[in-house]
């Protein structure tokens, strides 16, 4: 059987927005704590709201890596070990359409996205809470660009690394298990 790259291709947007529907969890967890816990909570769920999107799509870029690899070896089918990259930039699409709004709601100044992008993106919500606290466009410094773009860096990466890892039959249980042994 060949493997089906337009499907993988949707089911790897479909695991971005699961990894957000699980960010918006992270966020309401944020808010019910997060007057007790001050910058603790700021920071323990955006360790937390990063982490779904991680693992999120480096398991499903295993999955799709072990089902590539097997096409390609029992099948012919040429797929190759990148394709996990082409999975995160489709997972990431949704994510960094909202920025490029942000971007021109913050310097045209003709409408406010601030509160949109943040639920929108509600696994970089305690992150960016620190640093545009506010749901006011005029009060967001545009360095927060600067912690924008590696997040949206995540989706590829973590998709490229988790299919090459399948793909390559990679069983990190034995890596960390019998380390040298």
């Amino acid at each position: 059987m060949k493997y089906n790259r337009k499907n993988a291709l949707v089911y790897g947007l479909l695991k971005g927005l699961q990894a957000e529907f699980f960010g918006i969890f992270v966020m309401l967890f944020f808010w019910a704590i997060s007057k007790a816990m001050g910058i603790l909570a700021n920071i323990m769920f955006g360790f937390t709201g990063i982490m779904c999107v991680v693992c999120i799509l480096a398991d499903y870029g295993m999955k799709e890596g072990s089902k590539a690899a097997n096409a390609d070896t029992l099948h012919g089918d040429n797929v190759g070990r990148n394709f996990g990259a082409k999975t995160g930039l489709i997972a990431m699409l949704p994510f960094a359409m909202t920025a490029v709004i942000l971007a021109v709601s913050k310097f045209s100044g003709a409408f406010d996205f601030l509160a949109v992008f943040k639920i929108a993106n509600a696994c970089l919500f305690p992150i960016l809470d620190i640093f545009a606290h506010s749901a006011d466009i005029k009060d967001m410094s545009p360095a927060v660009f600067l912690l924008i773009l590696p997040y949206l860096a995540l989706f590829p990466l973590s998709a490229y690394i988790g299919f090459k890892w399948g793909y390559d039959k990679l069983d990190l249980k034995d890596k960390l298990v019998y380390k040298n042994k």
